[in-house]
């Protein structure tokens, strides 16, 4: 749900009160995706004492897919119901949804208001948009199925549990990647009729935005299914791994102090933290505590934290107090770190909730492609893939792999440290996005240019090291700056400024379709500067010397 407070409580009390008549042994999972109003507290508030629910928060809105897979990581029941919390669709379909799956073996029921038998009361326009919908889908997918996005599914738990950990979508074509995944796997699907009564307002939640984004992650389902056949890579089991989450505290502020709540409020139930920094922060629960001054190298952190015999878990998870997890962090890593090939994982980095203006462009411009180019998965849900390098906030690592040996004492980064450790471990590197730690970024330009300037240092000494002492694994990522500026260079010696004034071009545009007039217009000029200042300081840093000095 989002920002449902003026209906949360009295619809959550509807379906208890439907449920229990039905003398069903059951349990409600709540999903704040990112609320900003107060329904979260209001069912903390209500529901605190009763067993039959759990609440649990997203501290930003990514959207029904991912609010979803957060819900199942929770449920302990055979057979999972998807409802959608304005309960324009009553729970009291359950009962025929039930004998619907009982009768036809099925694994899944799904409501349709395209069935036959349904009694459906909803806006015209909705009509067409949904056969046409149905019509782009039967021709892409072949399914089955009439309606996809009906807000009422009932699953079996199995079904579930070899589908949800593949999706991606986690907003408007979550339905469709799903119901594919299943029919992939040859799962039963039957559709079900249901009664429907449409009282949002007129236009509720569609746009023309909201439409091409559903077409775009539409086709972007059509394309990892038929051409990368990204739905038929294995997965591991569910393993529940014991967690050792290493944690590295640098400045002793309210922020960190609040990051260490977060991280020691993971409802996963196998994990410890370790502390590192200069003093312990106050919290309520306890934790293991190193002590370690700030000036010292991350490389001597590292081996002074792998001396010190604390480390119990069987995967060591790294992350820095600049960010924080959600509830949910750790539940789906067991079904990665599973295979037998992989030694590392991590994800990608949002924004914390609550911040100004400037520090949402920060990370706007950070994200972007234009400064990251094919790095940007560290900042965005992309497929799960193998990769040479990932954030240090937020990486798994199996304890075996770290091993410290004296070719890394130049080292630099603790995260290109550690990928060298697995790489060294004969194990591979593979970001997942269902992983994700939200982050504090630069909340002012001093901040940003020094994030820009250190960033782009390091990946160029990086290279230096690949290419003069063979350490590191090469990639085409370590060239784009170098080819950004030959693009702008040929473009000005040649008198080639059309095609320069075209590539700027596409970079506003794109930006003002997807964030609007005020901010796209800043987003364009601030990428289009960095990206201008990070492949400067990326060259100049091909020229300085082991001192550090030009």
């Amino acid at each position: 749900f989002l920002n449902e407070e003026a209906r949360i409580v009295e619809n959550t009390k509807k379906v208890i009160e439907t449920f229990s008549s039905y003398g069903l042994n059951f349990e409600i999972i709540l999903v704040d995706d990112g609320s900003i109003d107060n329904s979260y507290n209001l069912l903390l508030k209500e529901f605190s004492d009763n067993s039959l629910v759990k609440v649990i928060r997203n501290h930003s809105n990514f959207g029904k897919g991912w609010a979803l897979k957060t819900g199942y990581e929770f449920a302990t029941g055979d057979l999972i119901l998807f409802l959608d919390s304005d309960l324009e669709l009553s729970p009291s379909h359950l009962p025929k949804f039930l004998k619907i799956m009982y009768n036809e073996n099925a694994d899944v029921v799904i409501g349709s208001k395209l069935h036959k038998a349904s009694v459906v009361n909803y806006p015209f326009y909705r009509r067409i948009l949904s056969i046409g919908y149905y019509s782009i889908v039967k021709l892409l997918f072949g399914l089955p199925i009439m309606d996809t996005q009906t807000g009422i599914k009932l699953f079996k738990r199995e079904v579930l549990e070899i589908s949800l950990p593949k999706v991606i979508v986690k907003r408007f074509a979550f339905d469709i990647e799903l119901l594919l995944i299943i029919f992939k796997n040859k799962k039963n699907i039957v559709s079900a009729p249901i009664e429907l009564n449409f009282s949002r307002k007129f236009g509720w939640n569609l746009n023309f935005k909201v439409v091409f984004r559903t077409f775009i992650d539409t086709f972007a389902v059509w394309y990892r299914d038929k051409i990368l056949k990204y739905y038929d890579r294995p997965f591991g089991e569910n393993r529940k791994f014991f967690y050792s989450i290493i944690l590295f505290s640098e400045k002793n502020d309210e922020f960190e102090r609040e990051a260490l709540h977060k991280f020691q409020s993971i409802l996963y139930p196998y994990y410890e933290i370790i502390l590192v920094g200069e003093e312990r922060l106050e919290t309520v629960k306890d934790y293991k505590f190193l002590k370690v001054g700030k000036d010292i190298a991350d490389l001597e952190k590292l081996k002074f934290v792998l001396d010190s015999g604390l480390i119990a878990g069987e995967i060591v998870v790294f992350a820095r107090l600049n960010s924080f997890p959600d509830e949910r962090f750790l539940f789906n890593a067991g079904r990665i770190l599973s295979l037998e090939n992989l030694g590392a994982i991590g994800g990608y980095l949002v924004l914390a909730d609550k911040v100004s203006f400037l520090e949402e462009i920060f990370y706007l411009v950070s994200r972007s492609f234009f400064l990251n180019f094919n790095l940007s998965y560290r900042y965005r849900p992309f497929v799960f893939k193998r990769v040479k390098e990932l954030n240090f906030n937020g990486l798994f690592v199996k304890k075996e792999l770290l091993v410290i040996k004296e070719k890394y004492k130049n080292e630099k980064r603790i995260e290109h440290l550690i990928s060298d450790m697995v790489i060294d471990g004969n194990k591979s590197l593979y970001y997942s996005p269902d992983i994700v730690l939200y982050q504090k970024f630069p909340r002012n330009f001093k901040e940003m240019f020094e994030n820009i300037y250190s960033n782009a240092l390091s990946r160029s000494i990086e290279l230096k090291k690949i290419i003069l002492e063979r350490k590191g694994t090469f990639s085409f990522s370590y060239l784009m700056p170098y080819l950004f500026l030959i693009f702008l260079l040929i473009g000005f010696v040649f008198g080639w400024f059309y095609v320069i004034i075209f590539y700027y071009l596409f970079i506003l545009i794109s930006r003002l379709f997807f964030y609007g007039l005020k901010k796209g217009i800043v987003l364009f000029i601030f990428t289009a500067f960095f990206q201008i200042f990070y492949s400067l300081i990326y060259l100049f840093g091909s020229f300085k010397n082991k001192k550090g000095r030009f």
